[in-house]
């Protein structure tokens, strides 16, 4: 999972929100839908695999249940509103993932708070993990983030980005000024403003690898 830093909410949902009788069922998505997907850089705000700006290809989210009596207020706050995959939709329960079986159930972990990030890791075999027992039910109940598929595309960019260092500069001691570039890199958009999918695992090894990764308590 991947920080999401929030910008200004689109105009048309601003007006959209001062109008009478305003719900999520009769906004106008297109505008919403393309700056929350800009925003993330192409990927999805749980699993980080690609999306793009079709709505056949991607979801918007609401972070807090917008079917919940108790945050049935925040459907149209620009905070809560995030671009989620298919999740594998319309297939079996246990092969659903991100938004797709998470459903109208709440979630701990925030991709929208910056502590996000410190809360997980990567392991090698592409597993995602935490030590806070809440944020480990999202992880593989909620959000069903250690679905085969995702761990096996989460190991293949890891073993693609190894490989790839071990070509540029050659053994394993890796000199500082490499893993800082590499790091700054993974962490700005490309061409047409996309992120490469998985981006935060190789980021995670990296910060790893340099000593940067803070610990937080369970």
């Amino acid at each position: 999972m991947r920080y999401i830093s929030k910008g200004p909410e689109p105009r048309s949902l601003l007006e959209h929100r001062k109008t009478q009788h305003a719900t999520y069922a009769n906004l106008k998505k297109d505008e919403v839908r393309e700056q929350l997907v800009r925003e993330q850089g192409f990927i999805c705000c749980y699993c980080m695999q690609r999306i793009h700006l079709d709505p056949g290809e991607m979801k918007i989210e609401h972070w807090a249940p917008q079917g919940a009596a108790a945050t049935r207020h925040r459907e149209l706050d620009w905070r809560n509103l995030l671009a989620a995959c298919k999740g594998n939709e319309g297939a079996p329960g246990r092969d659903q993932h991100c938004d797709s079986s998470k459903g109208e159930a709440p979630l701990t972990i925030n991709p929208t708070d910056r502590r996000c990030e410190v809360l997980v890791r990567f392991l090698a075999d592409g597993t995602i993990e935490s030590d806070n027992p809440a944020v480990q039910v999202d992880l593989n109940e909620t959000l069903n983030l250690n679905h085969r598929r995702l761990k096996s595309s989460r190991k293949a960019t890891l073993d693609a980005f190894l490989q790839a260092m071990q070509r540029k500069y050659s053994g394993v001691s890796w000199p500082a000024a490499a893993l800082t570039q590499e790091l700054a890199h993974l962490q700005q958009p490309g061409a047409g403003g996309m992120l490469q999918p998985y981006c935060q695992v190789p980021i995670y090894w990296l910060k790893k690898r340099m000593g940067l990764l803070a610990r937080t308590t369970p």
